[in-house]
């Protein structure tokens, strides 16, 4: 491991997920409800910890000369062992940032603890700034002599129609007044696909070199809620949404800025 490290990305867009990545199990009371976006960190570091796998994996994968299966798994091993980790994690400052109970010190300490943590932040990270941020951040964090980092393929989503199949379309209706649209619908989301997803908006900004932030505001009593998320690109808001959950909110305001940025 190479004396410099690279910057350490930063999680965009959201405090709460900020805040229960800084945050132990240990301060979680039994029964707290599951975030409408991730759930909990159990989950981001289920989801961190393949993703890092797959991130050093890659690296290895894309070396030339091309290395054995064998030997990338064992590059994999020692790059992600819990003595690197531990030492990423001090290097970086992020375990001083962590808060615990009284009288879990030690056990935050643990080599088990101290890998759910990490994979807790990369799941996280890759939820708000996707995965060529973390193929870049890892690949130099592990290679650091390496010249370039590899590109980890992005897939570029097809949104072109699908061709027109051979049989006759079925006979055309009367026309009729078109139903009435239901409260509450904003003109601006009028012809958006419904196959534009958070998760595409979020890595078609990635792709573009676009920095994507959300920011939400919740209204009303705690049983029932009302949020409202701005989706900014770049710092410029472009989308804004409204609904009874975050994520539904945090969507609408996606969709927009879809339509507002032209993609």
């Amino acid at each position: 491991m190479g004396s410099a490290l690279p910057p350490l990305p930063k999680i965009e867009g959201d405090v709460d997920l900020v805040l229960d990545v800084y945050t132990h199990k240990s301060l979680r009371y039994e029964g707290a409800p599951l975030n409408d976006d991730y759930g909990d960190t159990d989950r981001l570091a289920e989801l961190g910890g393949r993703i890092l796998e797959l991130a050093v994996t890659f690296h290895y994968y894309s070396k030339k000369p091309m290395l054995t299966a064998a030997d990338i798994a064992e590059l994999r091993n020692r790059a992600l062992s819990s003595e690197n980790l531990e030492a990423w994690l001090d290097a970086y400052g992020l375990r001083s940032k962590l808060r615990f109970a009284p009288g879990e010190k030690a056990a935050v300490g643990t080599p088990q603890e101290i890998r759910r943590f990490f994979d807790t932040y990369v799941g996280a990270l890759h939820m708000r700034n996707g995965m060529a941020t973390i193929q870049d951040w890892i690949s130099r964090l592990i290679d650091p002599d390496a010249e370039t980092a590899p590109q980890f393929p992005m897939p570029t989503p097809d949104l072109t129609p699908p061709t027109q199949q051979a049989y006759s379309p079925p006979p055309l209706q009367p026309p009729s007044s078109p139903p009435p649209l239901p409260p509450n619908t904003h003109s601006s989301n009028m012809g958006v696909p419904n196959l534009v997803s958070l998760a595409l908006v979020n890595q078609t900004a990635v792709q573009r070199g676009i920095q994507i932030t959300y920011h939400a505001e919740q209204v009303g009593p705690a049983h029932l809620p009302t949020w409202t998320v701005r989706c900014c690109m770049n710092g410029v808001e472009q989308g804004r949404g409204v609904g009874k959950s975050q994520k539904q909110a945090k969507e609408e305001a996606a969709r927009q800025a879809w339509v507002r940025m032209g993609w």
